[in-house]
């Protein structure tokens, strides 16, 4: 749980929400918006069928991740715009995961989106910044149409430089500030180091549980071979929840889960 002011907020999800999959083809189910907690970030994700853009703002919080439909976050949007402070808490009901915001005595509680699957979005990005000095990159022009240059709008609405960084095969680095970073598929320029500054944020979040390790973010399979994904580090005398990989709404205690076989697999992103 934490509190954040209600326009930082704003900012992050008004910056990524331009990036989604069109609205006419259901046949995504990664056309969610994506809040993800680390102990200094909060972090809204979102993903489009060319573009992923990821904005951060500072907080003190636990370690969580939790997929939101669209309709869900536009609700939540418009609710911000009569909050000053908002206070931010992760919880499990009924073994379905969601997001209370409250100021006062206003609330407004968001589910998570059951239908998506886990966005490997900290993978993706450390692909790209790892080919930043790729030679086939060097010297190659950044190619984007009107609608390209259209998702990129937000990313500067607080006045920020929008900088394009041509990764060669891999794509386009976009940067605006030091709080939002962005990749479009395959489309130079002299400047600082794009992504200079994120290596805390995609750092791999392990945490030590039962005498094994486990990774915020990552699936495992249990005996039957069903996936879960690890939503967050518990906090001290908590159990360890873990949420269904097909169903990103249903949870589930990790007792409950390895009760029929105390093993759990990594499996791979």
């Amino acid at each position: 749980m934490f509190t954040i002011k209600a326009r930082d907020l704003a900012a992050i999800l008004d910056r990524v929400a331009p990036h989604r999959f069109r609205t006419d083809d259901d046949t995504h189910d990664l056309d969610v918006l994506v809040l993800d907690c680390t102990p200094g970030h909060l972090h809204a994700v979102a993903c489009g069928e060319r573009t992923l853009a990821v904005a951060r703002t500072a907080v003190t919080g636990d370690a969580w991740t939790a997929p939101v439909g669209y309709d869900d976050a536009a609700a939540l949007r418009a609710w911000l715009e009569s909050s000053d402070h908002v206070t931010v808490e992760h919880v499990t009901s009924g073994g379905h995961q969601k997001l209370r915001f409250t100021e006062g005595v206003a609330e407004i509680t968001v589910p998570a989106a059951c239908q998506s699957s886990r966005l490997p979005w900290r993978a993706l990005l450390r692909l790209a910044l790892g080919a930043r000095n790729h030679p086939l990159a060097v010297g190659r022009p950044v190619q984007m149409n009107a609608d390209d240059l259209a998702l990129w709008g937000n990313a500067g609405a607080g006045g920020e430089a929008i900088e394009f960084r041509s990764l060669g095969p891999v794509g386009t680095v976009v940067t605006a500030g030091d709080d939002f970073l962005g990749l479009q598929a395959p489309h130079t320029w002299d400047g600082p180091t794009p992504g200079e500054g994120w290596s805390s944020s995609l750092r791999t979040r392990m945490f030590l549980f039962a005498g094994a390790f486990l990774e915020v973010g990552a699936r495992y399979a249990d005996h039957t071979g069903t996936a879960w994904v690890v939503p967050a580090r518990p906090a001290p005398g908590e159990e360890l929840m873990l949420v269904s990989a097909d169903c990103a709404a249903v949870a589930l205690p990790i007792s409950q889960v390895i009760a029929g076989g105390n093993l759990l697999i990594r499996l791979p992103d």
